[in-house]
């Protein structure tokens, strides 16, 4: 029973902890690329986010989207590691 719960751990870690702290690295490092993207997704939706609020602060948004992403993914990889799997 304690290997399927090992194994159960490092598969949630690997499947969402590791592509979570990589968008979230994205974010932090690339945020007009990231804005962009949300914004090509945004006018295939019809409501392109520049056009609804064109002042707004992208680059502290993504970047701020980013840290809580990478933290999170970090803070589930780690998961596994604090429960000694």
């Amino acid at each position: 029973m304690d290997s399927i719960t090992s194994t159960v751990a490092w598969a949630l870690c690997l499947v969402i902890g590791g592509p979570m702290s990589l968008i979230g690295l994205f974010h932090l490092l690339s945020p007009r690329l990231a804005w962009s993207a949300y914004r090509r997704w945004g006018r295939r939706w019809g409501s392109d986010p520049q056009e609804i609020a064109p002042n707004y602060k992208s680059s502290f948004a993504m970047r701020s989207v980013g840290v809580a992403l990478l933290l999170g993914g970090l803070l589930i990889c780690l998961i596994p590691k604090i429960l000694g799997y």
